[in-house]
């Protein structure tokens, strides 16, 4: 421009002093948009560079969140490239909050605080009567989930699995003549169901109150074998659980723009010759 400044302009954006002959800053800044905008260039020079530091970006003061993440100009960086690290940086950043969501959403573990307990086996082989059969199918069919769980204990104590497959090898009736007639079949078929019950019980007075014939690999009393459901989470619960999440993705976030300006733009870009 003939009204250019004999001694050139001073870009405002990077602080390099540029040739008068020259248009366009190495950063991206062109003069002509510049001064239709309203700047004025400063006509004298700006004292010699002492140091290489110098002739880094230098860094912009945006408060103490600019602080924070390393902020500093990167237009020495191509639009290209810039664009493509926002893009990573979006990329990372979703990762990182669905890896966090994925990892610690999950359900909470079957522990007795966090369940609750719709039936045992034996309290639902009582309740069906003496002419209902094996009840294990059934209990099974109606069941969510089935564990083992002691009647007493702590909230934090665990649901044990339960082999379904042993499970189902077992008989659970309330009838006694039916449970004896499974532990010894063909011996007593011919016996009515009171005469069998009565001389059971004239025997083994124990029986009186015993509803199943489960295998000892299942290692559990009919009691302790519980169907139940998981219980859901609770508001507070459940807001604590979203806090943390954006807390994580947020230090994620500020970790990676620390990198970018303070590794990619700090120490990638060219010096200033």
């Amino acid at each position: 421009m003939s009204d250019a400044p004999r001694t050139g302009w001073q870009c405002p954006s990077c602080g390099r002093q540029i040739p008068r002959n020259v248009e366009v800053c190495r950063c991206g800044s062109e003069r002509r948009r510049l001064e239709a905008l309203g700047y004025k260039f400063d006509t004298a020079p700006p004292p010699p560079a002492t140091s290489a530091a110098t002739r880094r970006p230098r860094l912009e003061h945006h408060g103490p969140a600019a602080s924070l993440i390393g902020y500093r100009i990167d237009t020495d960086l191509s639009a290209g490239w810039r664009a493509v690290l926002k893009v990573l940086f979006a990329a990372a950043v979703v990762a990182a909050g669905w890896t966090t969501v994925h990892f610690t959403h999950r359900p909470p573990a079957p522990t007795r605080g966090n369940i609750q307990v719709n039936a045992t086996l034996e309290g639902y082989t009582r309740s069906a009567g003496p002419n209902a059969g094996n009840t294990i199918p059934a209990f099974l069919a109606s069941a969510t989930a089935v564990g083992v769980l002691a009647p007493a204990g702590t909230s934090a104590d665990p649901v044990r699995s339960i082999n379904e497959s042993e499970l189902r090898q077992g008989f659970c009736s309330k009838s006694i003549a039916a449970q004896v007639r499974r532990e010894y079949p063909g011996y007593y078929d011919d016996w009515p169901d009171d005469k069998l019950e009565h001389t059971v019980l004239d025997k083994y007075p124990e029986y009186v109150d015993r509803v199943c014939v489960l295998s000892t690999r299942l290692d559990a009393a009919p009691g302790e074998i519980i169907a139940y459901e998981l219980q859901p989470r609770s508001l507070l619960s459940l807001a604590g659980l979203w806090l943390r999440t954006l807390l994580i993705t947020m230090v994620f976030a500020v970790a990676c723009l620390n990198f970018y300006y303070r590794g990619v733009v700090g120490r990638l870009v060219p010096l200033e010759g």
